[in-house]
Formats: C-alpha cells, sequence, structure tokens
C-alpha cells in the first residue's frame, strides 16, 4: 500500500523543485502548471512537534553556522524561531522560497501550508511575502 501512495504522490502530487534563483540563492520552481487555489504544492503539516520553538537568546548562543542556518530558514515571530525537529538533516522545500512584495503564494495557517493566489506556469519561480507567513509580523 505505501508504494502504491508514493506512485500516486509521485504521478499526481509533485508540482515544485528547487533551482538557483536570480532572486536570491535557490528558490522554489512550479514543475508544472499550478491552479490558483491549489494547496498541494508542498506537504501537509507534519505531526505535532515537528517544528519547534526556541528563543531568540537561544539561538544567539549557537554556533555562527548554525545561527547562519536558523536565522536564514526558518520562521520566527517576536520571541522565537520555528525550527525543524529533526535540525537540519532534512528540510522541508517551503523553508527556500523567496520574498516578492507581489506575491504568487500565499501562507495558510502560519504556514502550514501555501495557496496559490493566481495560475502559475511551469518554470515559474513560487514566491511568497515573508512579512505574512506567520500572523504578529
Amino acid at each position: 500500500m505505501q508504494r502504491q501512495h508514493l506512485l500516486a504522490e509521485l504521478r499526481t502530487g509533485t508540482y515544485v523543485m528547487l533551482r538557483p534563483s536570480a532572486i536570491e540563492g535557490i528558490g522554489v520552481f512550479a514543475l508544472r502548471h499550478i491552479p490558483k487555489g491549489c494547496r498541494d504544492m508542498f506537504g501537509p503539516p507534519d505531526a505535532p512537534g515537528h517544528w519547534l520553538s526556541i528563543t531568540r537568546a537561544e539561538v544567539e548562543a549557537l554556533p555562527a553556522h548554525a545561527r547562519f542556518l536558523v536565522e536564514n530558514y526558518c520562521l520566527y515571530d517576536a520571541e522565537h524561531y520555528f525550527v525543524p525537529a529533526t535540525g537540519f538533516k532534512t528540510m522541508d522545500l517551503a523553508c527556500y522560497l523567496n520574498h516578492s512584495d507581489t506575491p504568487n503564494i500565499a501562507s495558510v495557517s502560519d504556514g502550514d501550508y501555501f495557496e496559490a493566489l493566481r495560475d502559475i506556469e511551469a518554470d515559474e519561480e513560487l514566491l511568497v511575502d515573508y512579512g505574512d507567513i506567520v500572523d504578529g509580523e
């Protein structure tokens, strides 16, 4: 059953990949047409505890290389960063979304999902307004 689920996901649920971005370093790009309203570009929210909340003071106490990863690839609010529970051994592709003041996707439920704001064509970079990802920013 697991194998059939994976094959179905690969056939119908694969929307994006990482590529070099003219905007900043690496970006997330559409492999195929993504219709307006689609929320399936990335995986569904993981089980509770997949992302852990750590304070800004705890981040500041990390070695420079680890602090760089947290500050550049993790969501945050006024007091905390939200870091993958496994560290940076595996990462959600959504961590590589670049910013735009005119985004083509939007955060839903503090980044649990991302929704296409308009039709997105193959090879187009997916962009989000960083200020709108987490409520209270």
